[in-house]
């Protein structure tokens, strides 16, 4: 059973703005794409893509690469995972060191109808985002026409920080088919009405509490106990993270429930020196024993 949980002293909580757009130079390895998409009802929704080391080596024009998706936070966008979170450097030093396999990282934008583009990669309320068909359905079909992927779920997984942790897990529990491991960042598992939760995206009122309520993880995760423990499941937090009980208290029902899954906290607040500095192990628990 993966289970595993390291506790650090916890420091001051950062800012809910912790997840601004990239400022970073553009990565060369990084190539900023457009693509259309029917559920959000965009011709040019915009996504990022790093390919690995040897895509376009002449000797690997018949491999195949593994897929992991990058979930930003709010407020945020498709450039932060490689600006801020500088994700290229640790693919590629990675899958050098043999600790992961080559991959392909795609970067979704995950702005829709909230405030500040609040979608918390969710359908919103209204129909007007459908921010999980677009992830679920729209980008990983355009992956899999685009490159040379790995087109079976046991070789996706789906990373997020924050908003991005929350999406994650929920897309994991919705969609099997699509997704063979969830990693979270800082996320949170039971929503709760909070700024930038507009009513374009959750509705208002009971409305907004009963639609937030069956799209937290916590809620979910008994009702489909026995598809995760067949699954691949990562998360940590900060120890001066706002969102910190909530992680243990998800750690505490997945532990009730038998369902496998490694949670771990460190040292760090709700921020990028601490999303920078431990994707690294969502990548290893979730990557690590794919077939290279």
């Amino acid at each position: 059973m993966r289970l595993g949980l390291s506790v650090i002293l916890p420091l001051a909580v950062a800012a809910v703005a912790a997840c601004p757009p990239a400022l970073h130079a553009a990565d060369s390895r990084v190539q900023m794409m457009r693509m259309r998409s029917e559920s959000l009802n965009d011709p040019g929704h915009s996504v990022r893509v790093y390919l690995p080391p040897s895509y376009h080596d002449p000797g690997a024009s018949d491999r195949r690469y593994p897929v992991v998706f990058l979930l930003h936070g709010w407020p945020g966008g498709d450039g932060n995972w490689s600006g801020q979170g500088r994700c290229a450097d640790l693919l590629d030093s990675m899958s050098a060191q043999g600790e992961i396999p080559e991959m392909i990282a795609v970067m979704p934008n995950g702005n829709g109808v909230g405030t500040l583009g609040r979608s918390l990669w969710l359908n919103s309320a209204d129909g007007k985002s459908r921010m999980e068909d677009f992830v679920a359905n729209d980008l990983v079909a355009w992956t899999d026409s685009m490159f040379r992927t790995r087109a079976d779920a046991a070789d996706r997984v789906v990373i997020g920080l924050s908003d991005g942790g929350t999406g994650a897990f929920n897309l994991l529990i919705r969609h099997p088919e699509r997704f063979g491991g969830a990693g979270s960042l800082s996320g949170r598992f039971r929503l709760e009405k909070g700024m930038g939760i507009n009513p374009a995206l959750a509705g208002s009122g009971d409305a907004a509490r009963a639609f937030l309520d069956s799209n937290s993880p916590a809620s979910q995760v008994e009702s489909h106990a026995d598809q995760l423990r067949k699954q691949h499941l990562y998360f940590s937090c900060g120890a001066g993270d706002e969102n910190l009980d909530d992680n243990r208290e998800f750690h505490a029902l997945l532990t009730r429930l038998h369902i496998p899954h490694r949670y771990e906290e460190f040292k760090g607040g709700h921020g990028w020196g601490y999303w920078r500095n431990h994707l690294r192990e969502s990548l290893k628990e979730l990557a690590g024993s794919m077939r290279r």
